[in-house]
């Protein structure tokens, strides 16, 4: 009896040290700075690969927004030629020298008495035009034979002080498309502005 006894002493207190060494190592293994090491290795290389996809997103992107801006311009394009064929095409520009003796505020358009189009300016616009740009004021339809055009100008004198001024152009308009430039330009002579209607 006493051997029995000792000997399921033995073996339990046996299977305690196995069970209580196992599951030592089991926490020694989780808390392993190897297995720590691996899964920071996984995260870096998770970030790197989102990172990649990301950037790849990000040139699509930009890439199907340059086709896009083409394709707008081309529309715009095809729409311009059939909404205003060349034969009846009149387009309006306005170029701006220098405006020493004149700031440009508004700008307003009629043709044949009817007013067609204004346009407020604002101080990139002016500093823009007298860098040479030209501004396209408006674009229409026109057919052959006489026409008006007169310009409404308003804006500022070399003394600070409010003016309004007009030009008018009576001409006539052949068989194809036309241009017209209102030119803006100063007089150093007389420091006065001077306003110009051309045909081309």
């Amino acid at each position: 009896m006493k051997k029995i006894i000792l000997l399921f002493f033995l073996v339990s207190s046996s299977i305690y040290i196995t069970a209580g060494a196992a599951e030592q190592k089991n926490i020694d293994t989780s808390n392993s700075p190897i297995d720590n090491v691996g899964q920071e290795r996984s995260n870096n290389q998770s970030e790197q690969e989102a990172l990649a996809t990301l950037r790849k997103v990000s040139a699509g992107l930009q890439s199907l927004k340059k086709d896009v801006v083409s394709l707008n311009k081309e529309l715009r394009l095809t729409e311009e030629k059939i909404l205003y064929p060349s034969s009846t095409k009149f387009t309006v520009f306005v170029s701006l020298s220098t405006g020493q003796f004149f700031k440009l505020e508004s700008l307003k358009l009629k043709i044949d008495g009817e007013l067609v189009t204004s346009h407020v300016y604002s101080e990139n616009q002016r500093k823009a035009m007298s860098r040479g740009g030209i501004q396209k004021l408006y674009l229409t339809n026109l057919s052959s034979g006489k026409h008006n055009v007169t310009a409404f100008f308003t804006g500022i004198d070399i003394n600070g002080r409010a003016q309004k001024l007009a030009e008018t152009l009576d001409f006539e308009k052949g068989q194809a498309g036309e241009y017209l430039e209102i030119s803006i330009s100063d007089n150093a002579d007389t420091q006065e502005p001077v306003f110009k209607m051309k045909r081309w």
